[in-house]
């Protein structure tokens, strides 16, 4: 009988062996890779947090042998901190060490020029680009390449190198900055290098507006939040393992909330060996997962591995000048999401609709403290540094950017301050017993 350690086949952190699910039956494994296999495709990755984007990617392009050069965006970065950050990520000698030992291919060529590192690039740069002559060391170019870097310098490196330019979050640059980095990023195409960047689906149509002639170039992968069978899938494969049987009713429970987040289905799977004092598990053993388990499970996920939610939640419902206001607005604005269906993305008119519904103790709020509220959400944020709403006027749209936050609204101790978790926990159970086809969220 074998020994396993639980984080190991539920994992929350790092990419899963045991319990990695193609979901869509491979879909967007099949997608990212032949759009990867495209010269100079721009492969936009778009999802919710947390709905396994990242570990997508790494999983597609270690099957290309090859390693994500990453640039993590934020809004106080430059346009040449953009390609500075990925420049400096480079590490010459690791690659010239692969190539060494086998680990991966390079041609004789550029496998005799990388041990010099810097150099190497210096010389395929050319050195009048870089205004050097004569002698000069690694450090030189080095130095020259990031006082002032752009894309000519990265693509060299992912033309000759095992890298793949990754940008992740590129919705969090500035507007300034972003238009910059888009109007270079023909570089890249043109020189017939694909790239993949990683965000928000809503913001996805930035691309175009920043640089137009990146149209027809794009190509949209929306991952969008994981369906119930799938999660299930994670579930089962990481039991299986261990030889522990579930019923039905406890795996479509756990994975139904789990506002399609493959990180909560794993945190929620290894929480109910932890609620018994178990990390490692022998496979002789014979346990079962009642009813009671599965509940304080869930709960206890949402009380201590998103405990962060808690001062943001108070922060959020609070609002500005709380004692000045009459109606609970950014509460209520709170409340509707934890409303079936579950949804990361409501239309004033499904706010409106939402608010109609709630059947609480406070006051409906009227359409102008609605409006002021929706328009302060962004200050209110920015204030205290938290990014888990916003409010697209443009779009007349309200987004709740952090899925998890949703799970911790409908799992902390009392539900919204509303609903007992009793009630919500009665009524999925009897959805699920009467095999009602439970949605995790507007697609």
């Amino acid at each position: 009988m074998a020994n396993y350690l639980v984080s190991e086949i539920f994992k929350t952190i790092g990419t899963p062996s045991v319990t990695y699910v193609k979901r869509n039956e491979g879909k967007f494994e099949f997608e990212l890779t032949n759009n990867l296999s495209i010269p100079g495709t721009l492969c936009l990755l778009t999802g919710p947090s947390k709905t396994g984007k990242t570990t997508l990617y790494k999983k597609v392009i270690s099957e290309f042998k090859k390693t994500p050069l990453t640039i993590r965006c934020n809004d106080k970065m430059t346009i040449e901190d953009v390609w500075r950050n990925a420049l400096e990520d480079v590490n010459f000698d690791r690659i010239a060490n692969q190539a060494e030992t086998g680990q991966i291919e390079l041609s004789s060529q550029v496998k005799t020029g990388i041990s010099s590192g810097w150099e190497w690039l210096g010389k395929i740069i050319g050195e009048i680009s870089l205004g050097l002559k004569g002698k000069y060391s690694s450090e030189t170019v080095k130095d020259r390449v990031l006082s002032r870097p752009s894309p000519k310098h990265l693509i060299p490196i992912l033309k000759e190198l095992p890298f793949i330019l990754v940008v992740e979050d590129f919705h969090y640059l500035n507007e300034d900055t972003k238009k910059s980095v888009f109007q270079q990023w023909k570089d890249f195409t043109d020189s017939e290098v694909s790239t993949i960047i990683v965000g928000t689906a809503h913001h996805a149509v930035d691309l175009a507006l920043s640089n137009k002639d990146l149209v027809g170039r794009i190509s949209h992968i929306e991952v969008g939040t994981w369906e119930i069978e799938d999660l299930k899938k994670i579930i089962m494969q990481g039991l299986n393992e261990l030889k522990v049987n579930i019923s039905e009713p406890h795996c479509q429970f756990i994975a139904s909330e789990s506002v399609g987040l493959p990180l909560i289905t794993q945190a929620i799977s290894s929480r109910l060996f932890l609620d018994k004092e178990i990390t490692t598990y022998n496979t002789k053993n014979k346990l079962k997962f009642t009813k009671s388990d599965v509940e304080s499970a869930m709960t206890n996920v949402a009380n201590q591995n998103f405990n962060v939610f808690k001062d943001i939640y108070q922060i959020l419902i609070t609002g500005f000048r709380k004692g000045a206001r009459k109606y609970n607005t950014y509460e209520l604005l709170l409340l509707i999401f934890t409303l079936d269906p579950v949804a990361f993305k409501l239309v004033r008119i499904e706010i409106d609709s939402r608010l109609d519904k709630l059947n609480s103790k406070f006051a409906k709020p009227p359409v102008a403290s609605v409006n002021s509220t929706l328009g302060s959400i962004g200050k209110l944020q920015k204030k205290n540094g938290i990014e888990l709403l916003e409010w697209s006027n443009k779009q007349g749209c309200l987004y709740i950017l952090e899925p998890s936050f949703l799970y911790y609204l409908r799992w902390k101790d009392v539900i919204s301050g509303i609903t007992q978790k009793a009630d919500l926990l009665t009524k999925i159970y009897d959805i699920i017993n009467k095999d009602f086809p439970v949605k995790v969220a507007d697609k």
